[in-house]
């Protein structure tokens, strides 16, 4: 929907969710539950938004607006435990994942090297948030955090909630969690080339992986452990003159326990620090291999947006089912950021201030020092602050398109 000077900002911004979930087909209660789904999907995206320390303190924000119907805490809370309302939200995050994903096709943050275009690329990691206020407790009479496993796509920076890991006294570990659901999670994706996981050595089993690779379902990108002792059975030639490999000590094959994988070392040309990587992607050039493991870094800079610019800090609820939509939830206001500073651009703005900054940083490693494949990623920034808190104030308001444009421009360019 192209933006007019009467749209309302609030409008444009939950366009692309609303106009999936009027073409949502099931069998839909419009008014029966005194909650809208469309309503329920607004208010569970401006929950996250909001950053309210409590369920009470966002219903009371939304009460105390004018002309705005009271939502009772009772349908509030019912709503996050009800079954039908979890698979709506669900299936609403996946299509509008793929929605947005088109919508972003010309932003892509790996759109230099061509040999990934087809292959799906994720930074998988666990999320822990504060408990919920009545959460249980474990067998030693502790509370437990709230966790979530979430991807974060790296050609496009969209975020997918997979599964909760953590809560309501149970602390299974995450890596259990993640091979009982990565293969529905996945089945979601649309490119056809098989996936990379870019994971921590959490996520390490060297036997699952090189199955997995065997089978040609999913490669994985890590970092070796210190505990790991390899047996080096060969050194790989690669091209040195690459600017991509730039910092590659040496492309190995390497013997494990239980399984062989390929191993690169690495020395950080900026501080030369010395990184080992191991994975099953055979065919990607080593400096690639490592730039990947760095952009991991992406999803632990949004669980700080996440955390500390949504103010997303504690569990809305108990039981897997609230947790979940919550996630999703979180995860959509991320997307839905995500696509309206891409619309911005296509105007010519930019969050400039966070870009200026990051040069200047830059400009102070001596240029023998540069990583160029580093410099190859595009618009591989996280959503400032300012960006956020301008979109929260300009749709709590309802400001008009027209008097918003120049707001954003303001809070793009520099910082206060």
């Amino acid at each position: 929907m192209p933006p007019t000077f009467a749209t309302c900002v609030d409008d444009l911004f939950m366009e692309p969710a609303n106009h999936l979930l009027r073409h949502y087909t099931r069998n839909v209660r419009e008014q029966g539950e005194g909650l809208t789904d469309e309503r329920f999907v607004r208010c569970g995206v401006l929950r996250a938004l909001e950053g309210d320390e409590s369920g009470r303190a966002f219903l009371q924000s939304l009460a105390d607006q004018p002309e705005t119907q009271t939502l009772a805490k009772s349908t509030w809370f019912d709503a996050f435990k009800s079954a039908r309302r979890l698979r709506l939200v669900a299936e609403l995050a996946t299509s509008s994942y793929h929605h947005f994903e088109r919508q972003l096709q010309d932003r892509d943050w790996l759109q230099a090297f061509p040999e990934l275009e087809e292959t799906p690329v994720w930074a998988v990691d666990g999320h822990q948030i504060k408990h919920a206020s009545h959460a249980l407790k474990d067998s030693k009479g502790a509370h437990v955090p709230s966790g979530m496993i979430y991807g974060m796509c790296l050609h496009h920076g969209l975020v997918r909630a997979m599964s909760r890991y953590y809560g309501d006294g149970a602390r299974p570990h995450e890596w259990s969690i993640f091979k009982q659901n990565w293969r529905s999670w996945l089945a979601q994706d649309q490119r056809k080339g098989m996936p990379i996981f870019v994971v921590d050595p959490a996520y390490i089993d060297n036997q699952f992986w090189a199955f997995e690779k065997i089978q040609k379902q999913a490669m994985i990108i890590t970092r070796e452990k210190d505990n790991m002792k390899p047996t080096v059975y060969a050194q790989e030639a690669f091209d040195q003159d690459d600017p991509v490999n730039l910092g590659v000590l040496a492309d190995e094959l390497a013997g494990y326990s239980n399984a062989v994988l390929r191993r690169i070392r690495y020395r950080d040309p900026a501080t030369g620090k010395d990184f080992v990587f191991i994975t099953t992607c055979m065919h990607l050039r080593p400096g690639l291999i490592a730039l990947l493991y760095f952009m991991r870094w992406k999803i632990e800079k949004t669980y700080d947006v996440f955390k500390n610019k949504f103010k997303v800090r504690k569990a809305w609820g108990t039981g897997k089912t609230s947790a979940t939509m919550q996630a999703h939830f979180v995860a959509l206001l991320h997307n839905l950021l995500t696509l309206l500073l891409a619309r911005l651009e296509k105007t010519g703005l930019s969050q400039n201030a966070l870009i200026e900054r990051a040069k200047k940083r830059r400009d102070q490693i001596p240029e023998n020092k540069h990583v160029p494949s580093h410099a190859m990623i595009r618009h591989a920034f996280p959503l400032s602050a300012q960006f956020i808190r301008a979109a929260r104030n300009i749709i709590r308001f309802k400001i008009p398109w027209e008097l918003a444009y120049p707001i954003f421009k303001q809070r793009l360019f520099s910082y206060l």
